[in-house]
């Protein structure tokens, strides 16, 4: 790769002093003259039909301001019965625990919650679908009903899509198919029966993985004030500053000119707050209240009402010739989406299941159906490791049924560069093999594992797991600026979601041939701000990267072009330091960028103002892989799994900034383990959560994992600034089949379902004792 000079230096945080001094300011720490406090009221019900709502007595309770419901939607919105974002608050249906029915504004938070206890809502209870099997029976209750059916986009005829290479299967709705299938999808290729038939090994398994929260530590916070009697300015923290700025606008009626929206900090959303999704319930009081209003939910709020990751059940079955061919793949995906459709989750969750193996033959066919729940959203790759849970067990469980090593394995079947992947599109230069061969001479796999039965009482066992993602890749946008100290503003929309401003400065930077001191991030609102992607799908670095890039590119351009004809050289003859720009072979002929930004903007100034555009078309793919190996200990007595060694490889084409993808590779890594050992939202028989809190709802902590050891692969492939892949989703997906095979070593048994608690080991170990 070419010599990079602030390219692939490991620098610390640039916001760090600010952030850990308190300095930032996050969605909770807005403060307004006249700020009044929002709350919102929720159903009991997971389904119900609103007969009335009285809000009369909360109205006159002294400090209150405002008292909102459906009713205060504006005519003018137009009204998606398909989507969770226009069902912010619920109109003649609910349908989850949870849903907010109305709203109050008050002078404190005491009072707010007073009025909500006076709000009185006469409820219709009606049948619950709790689960996906039992949506998905023919004559069972329709989630969506009524007036609230789903419009055309997303209609309660599910969507099909068939991939396949000869003779197309037909996948229509039966006529007595459950209204709640939201969406199918059938990949299939070649002669599935004669590929099982040519199998010496074949694995039939069904894995299912729970609801699980994104859990990021800050909730939901939104201020709203309405400072013109057509503009509202808004404070939240969300991870596209763009697509919420166009929620708001779509669901109450508004035009994006008369919304200022400002994403402040963010304390953690890995896909759970892209657009946000409580910010018109303030908007609407805000204006009724004629004062600002601020909302923060509380952490119960957060699990009962927010977005959560999907629960799924996947069918897998697969085969396997003696000499670790690969034969046919047959599986069956069935995606709990919660009351609306996600329209796209299920569909990755599917194509992830033969992404990365040469099976020759296929039939994959996916269900994304509605249930009585909170609605479903992206957590940091959607669907990945659902999907890798289940292909990377039944890897491994082919291994260990053939007696193969089950990283050579992976080797033996990779799908690589022109290979076919699910969707039949040929797959572009990837990093799978070198991941792999990084993981195979290292020590997490070279060195001796403990005895299975260990001297004290513990069972160990080893496991291995791959994962890739192909994340998004823009558009994106940027203007750089030469500012009159001689430091460069680099203006753009998007978010800092996990210290990306860092390493965008390193880009700035190099493109300028300047130091990262001498660059300044300027996050700007989309009133000012040229557009942004969100900050999710990984395109931070690899989309918005590429036109902080190009801005910077073009501003230097301009720089060198100025600077020539005040020197009257030709400009291959300057060159760049921290100071301005000089001629090569005279460092003293020169002009400081001070000089340059005075001949661009004085009363009589020669030049117009410096400053570079960046526009960048969507990027090319490059899917990023990576794969974790786990070791575990099992304490056959009580059933608890500890992970002693956790080790993840990722390819990032290019790390741009080393020491920031250490961090994103075990904050990924952290986050597969809580969901392989310990994270469910759990529901009751109604369909209500029956664990709102941090006590019940068990996340990962500090105690609960070892170092984790990293190590950075840098594979070429895509058209990513200075060689970079997108680095922030690979991470999560294959460590929770890799502590999954590792307890099936440990144990001498496998599980398939999630999570691997104290309770699941310990009856299977006594299980097979008592057999024994």
């Amino acid at each position: 790769m070419t010599e990079l000079r602030v390219v692939g230096q490991p620098l610390p945080r640039l916001d760090a002093k600010e952030k850990v001094q308190g300095q930032a300011v996050f969605a909770a720490d807005v403060q307004l003259p006249g700020l009044l406090v929002g709350k919102f009221l929720t159903s009991p019900h997971a389904h119900a039909e609103i007969l009335s709502i009285d809000t009369s007595a909360a109205e006159i309770l002294p400090g209150v301001r405002a008292v909102i419901t459906a009713a205060d939607i504006p005519a003018s919105a137009k009204y998606d019965a398909g989507s969770r974002f226009h069902a912010f608050l619920a109109r003649r249906f609910v349908v989850f625990a949870g849903q907010p029915v109305a709203a109050v504004a008050a002078d404190d938070l005491v009072t707010a919650e007073s009025a909500l206890e006076l709000i009185r809502v006469d409820y219709r209870p009606l049948p619950v679908v709790r689960t996906p099997q039992e949506a998905i029976q023919p004559g069972c209750v329709a989630v969506a009903l009524g007036e609230e059916s789903f419009n055309s986009s997303a209609g309660s005829t599910p969507h099909t899509q068939v991939a396949a290479a000869s003779q197309p299967e037909e996948a229509e709705a039966k006529g007595d198919e459950s209204p709640n299938i939201a969406n199918r999808v059938i990949f299939k290729y070649g002669d599935l029966a004669a590929a099982f038939a040519q199998s010496d090994v074949i694995v039939e398994q069904t894995y299912t993985v729970p609801v699980v929260h994104q859990g990021y530590i800050e909730p939901h916070a939104v201020t709203a004030h309405w400072d013109r009697p057509d503009h509202v300015t808004v404070w939240e923290c969300v991870q596209g500053a763009f697509a919420a700025r166009d929620l708001l606008a779509h669901t109450l009626g508004l035009s994006q000119s008369s919304i200022t929206l400002n994403a402040t900090e963010i304390g953690g959303g890995f896909g759970g707050k892209v657009e946000g999704i409580f910010a018109p319930i303030v908007v609407l009081l805000a204006k009724k209240a004629r004062r600002p209003v601020k909302l923060v939910l509380t952490r119960r709020e957060e699990l009962v009402g927010s977005n959560p990751a999907p629960h799924s059940v996947i069918r897998l079955k697969s085969g396997a010739r003696k000499d670790g061919r690969l034969t046919a793949l047959e599986g069956e995906i069935l995606v709990d989406a919660g009351a609306f459709p996600s329209g796209w989750i299920m569909n990755s969750m599917t194509v992830l299941l033969r992404n990365n193996y040469k099976f020759p033959a296929w039939r994959l066919e996916g269900l994304e159906v509605l249930t009585h729940k909170a609605s479903i959203a992206a957590y940091r790759a959607p669907g990945g490791p659902n999907a890798a849970f289940a292909i990377e067990c039944q890897l491994d469980e082919m291994a260990r049924r053939l007696d193969l090593d089950p990283l050579q394995l992976r080797l033996q079947n990779l799908v690589e560069e022109g290979d076919s992947l699910t969707d039949l599109e040929p797959q572009v230069r990837v990093g799978g093999r070198e991941v792999l061969n990084a993981l195979a001479g290292h020590p997490a796999w070279t060195d001796p594992l403990p005895a299975r039965y260990g001297d004290n009482g513990l069972l160990y066992g080893r496991g291995l797991a791959l994962g890739s993602w192909e994340g998004g890749r823009g558009p994106a946008s940027a203007i750089a600026i030469l500012d009159g100290d001689g430091k460069f503003n680099i203006v753009l929309g998007t978010v800092d979601l996990s210290g990306s401003f860092t390493s965008l400065a390193q880009i700035a930077a190099e493109a300028l041939g300047v130091s990262v001191e001498k660059i300044v991030i300027r996050k700007a609102s989309p009133d000012y701000a040229p557009f942004a992607p969100m900050s999710a799908g990984s395109q931070t670095i690899f989309a918005m990267g590429a036109a902080v890039k190009e801005a910077a590119l073009d501003l230097r351009a301009k720089l060198f072009r100025h600077a020539a004809k005040e020197l009257q050289v030709s400009e291959d003859e300057l060159g760049i330091d921290g100071e301005g720009i000089f001629v090569s072979s005279q460092p003293n002929q020169r002009r400081s960028f001070e000089t340059l930004y005075q001949l661009g903007t004085e009363w009589f100034a020669e030049y117009g103002p410096l400053l570079g555009q960046g526009s960048a078309a969507q990027r090319q793919r490059a899917p990023g892989f990576a794969a974790t190996i786990a070791e575990v200990a099992v304490d056959p007595a009580t059933g608890q799994v500890r992970v002693t060694r956790l080790t993840t490889a990722q390819d990032v084409g290019r790390a741009i900034n080393p020491l920031a993808v250490a961090g994103q590779l075990q904050g990924g890594s952290t986050q597969s383990v809580g969901i392989a050992l310990w994270e469910e939202v759990m529901y009751d028989e109604q369909g209500r959560v029956c664990n709102p809190n941090l006590l019940d709802y068990r996340l990962p902590t500090a105690a609960d994992l070892p170092l984790i050891e990293t190590i950075i692969v840098e594979a070429p492939g895509g058209d990513g600034p200075y060689g970079a892949k997108l680095v922030g989703e690979p991470s999560i997906i294959p460590p929770v089949a890799a502590v999954a095979n590792a307890v099936a070593a440990a144990i001498g048994a496998r599980i398939c379902d999630l999570p691997l608690t104290p309770e699941r080991v310990w009856r299977v170990i006594a299980g097979r004792n008592n057999k024994v």
